[in-house]
């Protein structure tokens, strides 16, 4: 049987903080900007563009903008908060958030 996935992958800047960081990293906790990469990834049941690419990075970029402005203030939320919102809001089977491309968080169902 095959799995089919689509997915997107797109940056967005965006700025937050930590706001009991452990004392080795205590500089988190002062807001602080990353280039946010997000990837998002949904199951579908065939091949020809149940979800268009270009559609649904438009949806999920337009919605952050929406939803924490441009660039995105996440305040204190963690990685994988961010991930969850957009997990929930666009009924994904994965998102990954991560910061500067490096390490980040990814929630899957």
């Amino acid at each position: 049987m095959i799995s089919r996935h689509v997915i997107i992958d797109f940056d967005v800047v965006g700025f937050h903080y930590y706001p009991d960081p452990p004392k080795e990293v205590d500089f988190l906790k002062y807001n602080h900007r990353h280039l946010f990469q997000i990837k998002c990834n949904w199951l579908v049941g065939h091949n020809e563009r149940e979800k268009e690419i270009f559609i649904y990075t438009d949806k999920v970029k337009e919605w952050l903008e929406n939803e924490f402005g441009l660039p995105c203030d996440f305040k204190n939320m963690s990685c994988e908060s961010i991930a969850e919102k957009i997990l929930n809001k666009f009924d994904c089977y994965s998102v990954s958030v991560l910061e500067d491309g490096k390490g980040g968080a990814k929630l899957e169902r």
